[in-house]
């Protein structure tokens, strides 16, 4: 997986990855949700907002990978762009895996009903 021309190793498609990212992007949740109750100038909370997805970035993808893909800039809106990407891109392979599997299923095996008006035809 590419992000922002940085070539990290993880699949959505690998259960050990996908829990990661779970847990990962969960926990930005709660420390968001945390870091707002608390009075700091703007500046700060910039800051801390970029940490928290700097910190996902790291657990997920390694450690590092967040200096790699943002410089060492605190830019949020750069850090929530770049979340919001790989967000994107775990619901688009989610998608495509759900569509994989249906046209499996729907090639290989038949609904109920068809088997049994095939059976019914081997019995007259």
């Amino acid at each position: 997986m590419k992000i922002k021309d940085i070539e990290v190793n993880f699949s959505f498609t690998d259960a050990d990855d996908v829990e990661r990212f779970e847990n990962e992007a969960k926990k930005v949740k709660e420390k968001a949700e945390a870091k707002g109750k608390k009075e700091i100038s703007v500046a700060e909370a910039i800051r801390e907002e970029c940490s928290i997805i700097e910190e996902f970035f790291d657990n997920v993808f390694g450690k590092g990978i967040a200096d790699k893909i943002f410089k060492g800039k605190k830019d949020l809106e750069e850090h929530i762009k770049v979340f919001g990407d790989v967000v994107k891109a775990k619901v688009e392979q989610q998608k495509d895996i759900v569509d994989f599997y249906n046209n499996i299923e729907s090639r290989y095996l038949p609904n109920r009903e068809t088997r049994r008006h095939s059976n019914r035809k081997g019995r007259r």
